[in-house]
């Protein structure tokens, strides 16, 4: 899921350890966001969780090998599902349910 954002072939093992260290991390990131709002590490994290961790992975990731100050897609994406997911499930704000 991380190889992907960067263009990594996922059969390239050259980056894994680093991929894991960085999903490690975005998920540090997040959980410590998440923290104020709900017991963390979640138990069961819904799949827009793990597609946030793997968009600020590799940001941090992309942020180690680019140019100081370049912009980073994946952690402005990041970013912004992580705020609408904390507005949405715990602040419930935003999109209303139905059924």
């Amino acid at each position: 899921m991380v190889k992907e954002r960067p263009g990594i072939p996922e059969t390239n093992t050259e980056y894994d350890q680093v991929l894991e260290d960085k999903i490690r991390a975005a998920d540090s990131l997040i959980d410590n966001r998440l923290k104020r709002y709900t017991k963390v590490p979640l138990e069961n994290p819904p799949e827009i969780i793990a597609e946030i961790s793997a968009d600020l992975a590799a940001a941090l990731f992309r942020e180690d090998q680019a140019p100081p100050n370049e912009s980073n897609v994946f952690r402005g994406r990041a970013e912004k599902a992580l705020e609408a997911y904390i507005r949405e499930t715990y602040l419930h704000i935003g999109f209303t349910k139905t059924g």
